[in-house]
């Protein structure tokens, strides 16, 4: 069996906080094309060690980006993004690539993913950057996004339903 890689969360945050208010010309800027949510999540992920995934059977199952014409949907849009991130791996398999799962609100960390939801089907991706505790308590978390830039932004003002992501890691090739 496979053995279950760490996702570097600081690398993650870290990488969001840079980028929050700006575009690493790296990569395609697609705010003109639907927004840029979940193409800067993805580049969070990488940064926090996730390494590509071209093992699934198509597109929808793989996670990838090199250019424009070379990438997959799972790496620039939200829903995608979701169920390939949930799908990929579970308690029962050890595939390529990201390992996470759903998570509830207090079990959150930092480099953790939060989706708005619309009718079942998320729209947009957010990364945590910071967990605000008084003591033991849990006040708030701040997050970073694209596709209206925010940059340590409180979760607790953000409207509208939401998901929430827990990434436990990556099995490598």
């Amino acid at each position: 069996m496979k053995e279950l890689k760490p996702y570097n969360r600081e690398a993650a945050a870290a990488y969001a906080k840079k980028w929050a208010l700006g575009r690493n010309r790296e990569y395609k800027d697609y705010e003109n094309w639907g927004g840029d949510c979940t193409n800067f999540i993805s580049q969070c992920l990488k940064a926090g060690d996730i390494p590509f995934d071209h093992s699934g059977s198509d597109v929808l199952k793989q996670w990838y980006w090199y250019s424009d014409n070379s990438r997959t949907p799972t790496w620039t849009a939200a829903e995608p993004f979701y169920k390939y991130i949930t799908g990929n791996n579970n308690e029962n398999t050890s595939n390529y690539g990201v390992y996470a799962r759903l998570a509830n609100y207090n079990e959150l960390e930092l480099g953790d993913i939060v989706q708005l939801i619309y009718e079942g089907r998320a729209y947009h991706n957010m990364i945590i950057t910071d967990v605000i505790l008084e003591g033991e308590y849990l006040i708030d978390y701040l997050i970073c996004q694209h596709t209206s830039d925010l940059l340590n932004y409180p979760l607790s003002l953000k409207e509208g339903e939401r998901r929430y992501l827990k990434i436990l890691g990556y099995y490598e090739w």
